[in-house]
């Protein structure tokens, strides 16, 4: 089984984006989005003060066109119509709201919480799209009708082959900026415990996350120093390698327990963005995983050459 993964592009800004014909070649089985698969902040005289003086309804159309944008790129439409691809997406805060917004602030804050109902009827519009391939039909014309009953997206799983479970969280919808606060929240991580424990002792866990594990700059879990801790004792007892994005570069790490098995990261950002979205140094970065009954093979692809590679084995998990 092949899966890949990548986030952050902007159709806005990036009409052209090769990274979906090199993804396609490698023919994959399963495409993770990892976030920002449109940038509603940035771009064509977007930015967080505009939107922050939208109506609910003025949004809903911004983020609807934002999002169709991406649909709409025909080497994305050309990989996610392929008849053997399932693809699965999460948002992160570009495809939320803003730079850096988070939904536990956010709820607290009436002059901006108004929209966030129309931007879960948007994601879950893009979710829906892709779970039918593109169908026609399946993405909703403009002007977009959208339902402020539409939940959030929270956390699923997906039982892939090989026994294989796709943890898909969200980052965004309780997250809290203070340290103190949740970035899944207990609720998510609670499920993710249960999911991990109810699997086969074999299964290979892969987390779907926003943010990177650990690092000293940008949004991380580290931030929240509880949910980091339990999400190594989570780790400890399994087989878990976090697929994260958001940063707009590339990385593998692995996080060393005594006494526990290692918590890998495979990380890749940035599909079709520059280092700060719209300035800096292009960025054409995906990943692929290879896994079989024994072996999780990761290679990470910087503008279209091989930048990381590696290999954990199943039955050590080393």
């Amino acid at each position: 089984m092949r899966i890949a993964f990548t986030s952050c592009m902007s159709a806005a800004s990036f009409p052209q984006q090769p990274a979906w014909n090199e993804m396609a070649a490698r023919t994959p089985d399963v495409l993770v989005l990892l976030g920002d698969s449109a940038y509603y902040d940035v771009g064509e005289g977007a930015s967080i003060g505009l939107l922050k003086n939208m109506t609910a309804n003025d949004f809903a159309q911004h983020a609807h066109a934002r999002i169709g944008a991406q649909l709409a790129q025909p080497d994305f439409q050309a990989l996610v119509r392929a008849p053997q691809l399932s693809t699965y997406a999460i948002w992160d805060d570009h495809d939320f709201l803003w730079d850096g917004a988070c939904g536990g602030d956010i709820a607290k804050q009436p002059q901006w919480s108004g929209l966030v109902p129309p931007s879960r009827a948007v994601f879950a519009a893009f979710r829906a799209a892709l779970a039918a391939r593109l169908a026609p039909g399946s993405f909703p014309p403009a002007p977009f009708a959208w339902s402020p009953a539409v939940p959030e997206p929270g956390y699923s799983t997906v039982a892939l082959a090989d026994k294989v479970l796709l943890h898909l969280t969200d980052g965004r919808s309780y997250k809290r900026r203070s340290h103190s606060g949740p970035l899944l929240g207990a609720a998510q991580l609670d499920a993710i415990e249960a999911a991990c424990d109810a699997a086969d002792p074999d299964t290979v866990h892969l987390l779907a996350t926003g943010v990177v594990f650990d690092a000293r700059n940008g949004e991380t879990w580290l931030d929240h120093k509880k949910e980091y801790d339990r999400m190594l004792a989570i780790a400890a007892r399994h087989r878990v390698l976090i697929l994260s994005g958001d940063i707009h570069d590339n990385n593998l790490a692995s996080y060393r327990q005594t006494g526990g098995r290692p918590l890998f990261e495979a990380t890749s950002s940035g599909a079709a963005v520059c280092t700060a979205v719209t300035f800096g140094a292009l960025q054409r970065n995906w990943g692929l995983l290879e896994i079989d009954a024994g072996t999780v093979k990761l290679e990470i692809f910087k503008s279209g050459v091989t930048q990381y590679a590696g290999a954990i084995a199943r039955g050590s998990w080393t």
